[in-house]
């Protein structure tokens, strides 16, 4: 077969100037497709095997593109760490300042890692327990000044229940109202008022109707069934000032908590400084 392509090639070949028989031609192609490398299949594979030009400066581009991504993405988490590393430390400054009691207090910062959890259907389960010196009653604080709640029933070695002050389990709180515009008056420079929680999620108690209290007006803690590292902490800020159905001599108090206990990440617990092991 070899033989006889050659020899219609030659024929070809020495006779340019005569007319070429159309099916010459044809046989010639057909003889010589068998013995022809399939070269579009392989260069094909060459460019599978080594991309063009072009596209390796796509790749380039792209590597580069997905490697700045990735480092900016590493930048913005350290820097996020950073600060919550300086507010953690903020946090715990604050805490020892604002300290009224007198017992010495050490501030640990616990994580919220569940919720709705313990004796009380809006307790957080914090992140710390008996090896840490956390005891049934130690006050939670963010800001060092914002009373949270406290920590209710009897802590496992890794873990405690907080009880914010508007769950149900909190009970009674003793309480005075500042004034807004002097917000670090004390007790006998303000009014006092028994709160409860309600289902609506204020504090709310009663005062006599002369008592001048204005919305905005600041709320802290003056109870004695608290530890002594609560009291002066506040609660929160009066919310709305209303005449009572039952007694038109006094007037509902409406109290918005500082904090959403429904959104807390950690807070700082007051613990006794001696229990810490």
């Amino acid at each position: 077969m070899y033989l006889a392509c050659l020899l219609v090639t030659v024929a070809i070949s020495i006779a340019p100037s005569q007319r070429v028989i159309p099916w010459t031609t044809d046989i010639a192609a057909v003889l010589w497709l068998p013995l022809t490398p399939p070269a579009h299949a392989l260069m094909a594979l060459r460019d599978w095997l080594r991309p063009p030009r072009y596209e390796l400066k796509y790749l380039d581009s792209q590597l580069l593109s997905d490697e700045r991504d990735r480092f900016r993405a590493l930048w913005h988490s350290e820097r996020i760490h950073a600060e919550d590393l300086e507010q953690r430390l903020a946090q715990l400054d604050r805490a020892k300042k604002m300290d009224r009691g007198g017992r010495e207090v050490a501030p640990l910062l616990a994580s919220v890692t569940a919720r709705g959890e313990g004796p009380g259907e809006r307790m957080l389960a914090l992140n710390a327990g008996k090896r840490d010196g956390v005891q049934s009653g130690d006050p939670a604080v963010v800001g060092g000044d914002i009373l949270v709640g406290r920590v209710a029933g009897e802590p496992t070695d890794v873990r405690c229940w907080l009880a914010p002050l508007t769950d149900s389990s909190t009970g009674l709180v003793d309480a005075y109202i500042a004034p807004a515009d002097r917000p670090e008056a004390g007790p006998s420079e303000s009014i006092s008022i028994q709160l409860r929680t309600d289902s609506s999620g204020f504090l709310v108690g009663e005062v006599e109707a002369t008592k001048q209290i204005s919305q905005g007006d600041v709320v802290r803690l003056a109870d004695a069934t608290w530890k002594s590292a609560a009291q002066g902490m506040r609660l929160g800020s009066v919310a709305g000032v209303y005449r009572s159905d039952k007694n038109p001599l006094r007037v509902r108090i409406e109290v918005k908590t500082e904090v959403d206990s429904d959104r807390l990440r950690q807070v700082t617990l007051k613990i006794d400084a001696e229990a810490v092991p």
